[in-house]
């Protein structure tokens, strides 16, 4: 059976480690730090970029190999010192994490989950003993301030492309047509962003131009919210909305009127997963006079009378 994304439950035996006793008060890289077994994973996630991104709010769920794991995959870090090799790295780390909350309660055997990097994991229980692919789990549910950490035996390699099973889009019928597309809009999939961002949060365009959001696939799931204002957390009543959140969307608005639209993806929206479209000259602001002196004019009109009357009152005594 094959279910994703999936609340990954993984029931394993929590044994006498370091991390048995890891503070829940400190964050996923935290712990992983002051273990002593997990240098090479701290090492590889600041040489890929990522502890910034796993200090973040979450939660995140991930599963640590260890640093004997690391010496029996034989990676080099050293190696991998270079563009090609951050992007195999980055790759292999995303591969071990999934952005969610998971315990360790129960788990079916086949169960398959999306991980970070976009592939698939399959886990598997035999004899109540739990593997993640083809690492067993040995420590579980270790908690952390903003997520889960499930020590692993084995690092986790990303299955390899098939080039043989490649599409080309190109023919495909079935391929989406965007060419009424002025902008499109997708979902950040950079470790930074985590898969909760929009890529493009500050647009500008034309009036009679046509946004369409669209993504495929993704770990999870998200929509399109109009606000109120940029601060604003609530979908506006009878405003633009593509509907419940999906990990697949296809939503295309046309904008008829200059005004400045801004808009939320609701299940992320503590994570500040919002936008910005500017429409033509965007939204006019109405002066607001309410703080203007009253009467000013009339009090200018009275001033000139009083003075008129005055220089009159003056002439008369003078004659």
């Amino acid at each position: 059976m094959r279910i994703v994304p999936i609340t990954i439950l993984i029931t394993a035996m929590l044994v006498i480690s370091p991390l048995a006793i890891a503070d829940e008060n400190e964050d996923i890289p935290t712990n992983a730090a002051n273990t002593g077994v997990h240098d090479s994973l701290v090492a590889a996630l600041a040489q890929a970029e990522l502890v910034a991104t796993l200090e973040g709010e979450g939660p995140f769920t991930v599963f640590a190999p260890t640093d004997q794991a690391f010496t029996d995959a034989g990676i080099d870090l050293d190696a991998l010192d270079n563009e090609d090799g951050k992007a195999t790295l980055t790759d292999i780390l995303t591969y071990h994490v999934y952005v969610g909350s998971v315990a360790s309660n129960e788990v079916t055997d086949g169960m398959t989950a999306k991980m970070y990097n976009g592939d698939d994991v399959t886990f598997t229980v035999t004899d109540g003993v739990v593997k993640v692919g083809d690492a067993t789990v040995t420590t579980a549910d270790v908690m952390a301030s903003n997520g889960i950490i499930h020590v692993i035996d084995k690092v986790l390699m990303p299955p390899a492309e098939d080039a043989n099973n490649e599409v080309d889009d190109t023919n495909d019928s079935t391929a989406k047509d965007t060419s009424e597309c002025d902008v499109i809009i997708g979902i950040d999939s950079t470790p930074a962003a985590m898969g909760m961002a929009y890529d493009k949060t500050n647009v500008n365009i034309m009036v009679g131009d046509t946004v369409c959001w669209i993504w495929e696939d993704e770990s999870m799931a998200h929509n399109v919210a109009q606000v109120d204002s940029a601060t604003s957390t609530t979908r506006k009543s009878n405003g633009v909305y593509s509907g419940e959140s999906e990990t697949t969307v296809d939503f295309r608005y046309t904008f008829t009127e200059d005004e400045t639209f801004y808009y939320v993806c609701e299940p992320h929206v503590d994570q500040d997963m919002r936008g910005v479209i500017t429409v033509g000259i965007g939204t006019v602001e109405t002066p607001d006079k309410s703080n203007d002196a009253p009467g000013f004019g009339l009090a200018i009109t009275m001033s000139a009378l009083l003075l008129g009357l005055m220089f009159n009152s003056r002439r008369q005594d003078m004659e």
